[in-house]
């Protein structure tokens, strides 16, 4: 029996990074009207001290998206076409599917409420779960729901807590920047992003607009 294969999920990180590109925009243009400022400033002495080089700074950003945004940016992290469930935001995360019990594919429909950890990762609290004509406790239901979706996707499950994790972390270790997640209040249409930027990756991305006009 194949053992099986593991891809790799591009759609999601293609569909990711052009979504984050709509917030980056604004901050490049940002970063380019202070460089021209800083420019025109006259030049003092730094008796600072500091050795950080410009490559290793960081700007820090916040975003600040509606329940609309936040979905787009959650389907895009976590669901598509080649993920076995239907993924909405509304007033709560939800998914929809079929899990495998006992060789029969039942479908089951899955509500959760998101918050934010500590290290900015996208905590679900599983609230309640519909499982056609069966009874499972949730931790049973989940674990099912574990063996249903890709081993790369950056979605952890964690059953006996009844709670699921959006790794943005993992999205943003292979990254050129990092996302954080500050606050999520879906009742009160409030979701805050953080993005750590690198003024490195600011300027490649300068050079090469110029490049290409």
């Amino acid at each position: 029996m194949n053992s099986p294969t593991k891809t790799k999920r591009n759609p999601w990180k293609w569909a990711f990074l052009a979504l984050l590109a709509l917030i980056l925009v604004p901050i490049i243009a940002l970063y380019v009207y202070l460089q021209v400022a800083s420019a025109n400033l006259p030049s003092t002495a730094d008796e600072s001290g500091s050795t950080t080089s410009q490559s290793d700074e960081t700007i820090v950003a916040e975003a600040n998206l509606t329940t609309m945004s936040f979905n787009r940016l959650v389907e895009a992290v976590i669901g598509g076409d080649t993920v076995p469930y239907q993924l909405t935001v509304d007033d709560q995360v939800t998914f929809s599917g079929q899990i495998d019990f006992l060789g029969t594919q039942v479908p089951y429909t899955m509500e959760g409420q998101p918050s934010v950890t500590e290290d900015g990762n996208i905590l679900i609290d599983v609230t309640s779960i519909e499982l056609a004509d069966i009874d499972l406790p949730t931790e049973t239901v989940l674990t099912l729901f574990q063996l249903t979706i890709p081993t790369d996707l950056p979605l952890q499950v964690l059953a006996s807590n009844q709670q699921l994790l959006i790794r943005l972390d993992e999205i943003s270790a292979d990254m050129a920047f990092s996302i954080r997640a500050k606050e999520i209040d879906l009742a009160n249409d409030t979701i805050q992003i953080y993005l750590d930027v690198p003024i490195s990756y600011l300027e490649e991305q300068i050079e090469a607009n110029q490049a290409a006009e």
